[in-house]
């Protein structure tokens, strides 16, 4: 196993490698010693301060997190005028959204081996060139099919691979503060859901959603340069990436994924993310359509998506500060904030008055908050840290899944029944099942566990 001691030098890096072979460090599987480099060791790099230019880069990444989590929650803002404007099916409408959040949150696979090739920095900025086309790709276009394919299909991808190297570049930097830069990155998400339903709908009323695919195509663009600068502030690691490569045809590399689908707690909490990420992904793409199915208007509709993200992005916080205090397993906490979700898609679907859809959403956004906020937690959880990588590569894809059959199935129904009231039962119910057999199956395992405890003891 690869051994790395980062030394710092002012603004200049070095990496060390101690492999099981001989090399510069030593003798084949010899300590790891401490190496100096112009009287800067291994021993003293703890005593230094963090670099500015590390705080810098958690800045960038929260406000592209914004940007990208904006974006994509946002495209709901729109989809009303775009059914209009085709004379298609929400069924088929749906499917820009579907496919744009589905590939943004679930190709991890695809993500992280253009970046282990590519280079995190030069992939972010092909990235943000293509995304930002696919964009404008809404403007141009005058096909529903095209506009899938530009701004769900390769904008979706594109997105996938901006918001990975997020994650890894946080991951590279922070190492020791990971959960600390990694709750950054994810309020910086929140914050976006909650602005880009209102800036979407002032942009909607004056240029009319070409128009408003144009700017944010713009926007997006914005980007760019940022992947300059994770090009020049995190130095390219060869070996590193090798070792990424070798390690996709590594045995243990299988291995660990047969470990997790050998966990029943595991599978079983694939099963339940795809199935409340369906009844997440409904709400927030159709809530303009449920605000009309209700009465009302469609900057009505826009505020209360926003008061969705406001939700999301306050239950985040609720999460990060109950935590300490949580008497119960992560994967059970998890669970209960699926059951809640639950309750607040059946408060939706009951509520007709502006007062009780108010607080129906809020309560919606909370609970979508603490689902995402308790997410990585419970992986680490159910995985250990020896399957986290693989477990949490799995765990975006069914996230992506959900995601991306969310709006055919829920505008399929929809255009069936004809009654949005059935179709929020029908999905606060599937949400609620999939917690309560999480919480089922958490509570069997663990009793299982503390009787051959129990065993072993005796």
């Amino acid at each position: 196993m690869d051994v790395q001691a980062k030394l710092t030098n002012g603004h200049q890096y070095f990496e060390a490698t101690s492999t099981e072979v001989n090399g510069e460090l030593g003798m084949e599987n010899g300590p790891l010693v401490p190496v100096k480099i112009d009287n800067v060791t291994a021993n003293t790099v703890n005593n230094k301060k963090r670099p500015v230019t590390d705080w810098l880069l958690l800045l960038i990444c929260c406000m592209c997190n914004f940007l990208l989590v904006g974006y994509s929650y946002g495209i709901a803002v729109l989809f009303l005028d775009m059914k209009w404007t085709f004379g298609s099916s929400r069924a088929d409408t749906s499917l820009i959204q579907s496919m744009n959040n589905g590939l943004m949150f679930g190709g991890g696979i695809i993500s992280s081996f253009i970046t282990s090739v590519m280079g995190i920095g030069d992939a972010f900025s092909i990235s943000a060139l293509v995304a930002s086309l696919a964009a404008i790709g809404g403007f141009v276009f005058e096909k529903l099919p095209l506009v899938i394919l530009s701004v769900g299909a390769i904008g979706g991808l594109a997105l996938c691979v901006m918001f990975t190297s997020l994650f890894i570049v946080i991951g590279r930097v922070f190492k020791d503060k990971y959960n600390m830069a990694l709750s950054c990155l994810l309020l910086g998400g929140g914050i976006g859901s909650f602005v880009f339903p209102n800036v979407n709908a002032v942009l909607l009323e004056n240029y009319g959603w070409r128009g408003t695919f144009l700017i944010l195509g713009g926007v997006i663009l914005n980007t760019l340069p940022v992947g300059l600068l994770i090009r020049s502030l995190l130095s390219t690691n060869t070996t590193a990436t090798g070792s990424i490569k070798k390690r996709c045809l590594d045995s243990q590399f299988f291995q660990s994924h047969i470990s997790l689908w050998r966990d029943p707690l595991f599978v079983t909490s694939i099963l339940c993310l795809i199935l409340r990420s369906v009844p997440i992904g409904l709400v927030t793409f159709f809530m303009l359509d449920i605000a009309e199915y209700k009465q009302f208007d469609l900057s009505t509709g826009s505020l209360f998506l926003s008061v969705v993200g406001f939700g999301n992005l306050s239950g985040r916080f609720l999460a990060l500060l109950t935590r300490p205090i949580m008497k119960v397993s992560p994967v059970k906490e998890y669970a209960l904030y699926i059951m809640f979700s639950g309750l607040a898609i059946f408060g939706l679907a009951v509520a007709d008055s502006y007062v009780n859809i108010l607080a129906a959403c809020i309560c919606f956004g909370l609970a979508y908050g603490m689902i995402a906020s308790t997410a990585a937690t419970t992986v680490f959880f159910i995985a250990s840290e020896e399957h986290y990588p693989s477990a949490l590569g799995i765990f975006n894809t069914g996230m992506g899944i959900g995601f991306g059959i969310a709006g055919p199935i829920g505008g399929a129904i929809k255009d069936s029944v004809d009654s949005y009231t059935y179709v929020l039962f029908g999905f606060a119910t599937v949400s609620s099942f999939s917690g309560i057999l999480l919480m089922t199956v958490a509570c069997c395992f663990q009793k299982f566990r503390r009787v051959n405890t129990d065993r072993e003891i005796t």
